[in-house]
């Protein structure tokens, strides 16, 4: 075996040292509310382009430590700086992350997580699935939630319990992942059409607008009747994703779209008006 020369040893150890210093000096910008962004930034690009691979567990503990001090903006950038500098390796940590409410839209870092997990579905299923049954609600809903970008079929079973969770989050993420499950997710959709939270039958409505199931379409007109005028609504744009020469050969689909037009909410009577069927268009 060739030892490394003292040269590159001294080499390392200083690029070690010069990591260790960036990573302090963006903790300290983190910690600064006058701190300017471009300053963050550029101690950012710095860092990547130092980067000591040995410090990837201390880089994980401090992301762990900005969600726990319910740091959104610190999560931001630690976790997408992890992202960069380890890859898909992050994935268990960033989901863990990601899965903590912290009152911002997440949206760059959703982006990564997907990309990461869609590079290799398979890693990702074996990170989340054990998750479905897990104690915490986040760590459910994000496991419920990312199998929908990497699902397989049969993943319904899997997802089966979600849609009877305690938790609206978990029966609402179940929601979007069982869109082309085929028939045992479109009868888990119909389900949740009776969810007691609205936000969760808006989404079931959503997603079987997606499927286009006809066999869904008597679920869906019950909920022109909803007591809450946003799933009301939403029957409008679920019918409206459907083929018109499907929807036209039952008396019951125009009868529906009618009783909408004259809806006392507004945005629920425009969305029935601009269907095809009513609209001629």
């Amino acid at each position: 075996m060739t030892l490394p020369s003292p040269r590159l040893r001294a080499m390392k150890d200083r690029q070690a040292r010069n990591s260790a210093s960036l990573l302090d000096a963006l903790l300290a910008e983190l910690a600064d509310p006058d701190c300017d962004f471009d300053v963050l930034d550029e101690t950012v690009e710095k860092l990547k382009a130092a980067w000591e691979p040995g410090l990837v567990p201390v880089l994980e503990r401090l992301l762990t430590a900005a969600v726990d001090a319910r740091n959104w903006y610190a999560r931001h950038v630690l976790a997408m700086l992890l992202a960069d500098v380890a890859g898909r390796g992050a994935l268990p940590e960033l989901l863990g992350a990601w899965c903590r409410d912290l009152g911002d839209d997440q949206d760059s870092l959703t982006a990564v997580i997907v990309d990461l997990s869609c590079e290799d579905p398979t890693a990702a299923r074996r990170i989340v699935v054990p998750w479905l049954g897990d104690p915490d609600p986040g760590l459910r809903k994000t496991a419920v939630w990312l199998l929908g970008f990497v699902p397989l079929p049969g993943d319904a079973e899997l997802l089966g319990p979600a849609v009877s969770d305690a938790d609206e989050a978990v029966r609402s993420a179940a929601a979007g992942s069982l869109t082309g499950q085929g028939p045992a997710g479109v009868a888990l959709l119909v389900r949740l059409l009776g969810d007691p939270a609205a936000g969760v039958r808006i989404s079931a409505l959503s997603s079987l607008g997606f499927a286009r199931d006809p066999q869904s379409l008597a679920a869906i007109r019950r909920l022109a009747g909803d007591a809450d005028p946003r799933v009301r609504a939403w029957v409008g744009i679920a019918m409206s994703r459907f083929p018109v020469s499907e929807l036209a050969d039952d008396a019951a689909n125009i009868a529906v779209l009618r009783r909408l037009a004259r809806d006392s909410d507004a945005y629920a009577r425009e969305q029935a008006a601009s269907h095809p069927l009513l609209s001629g268009r």
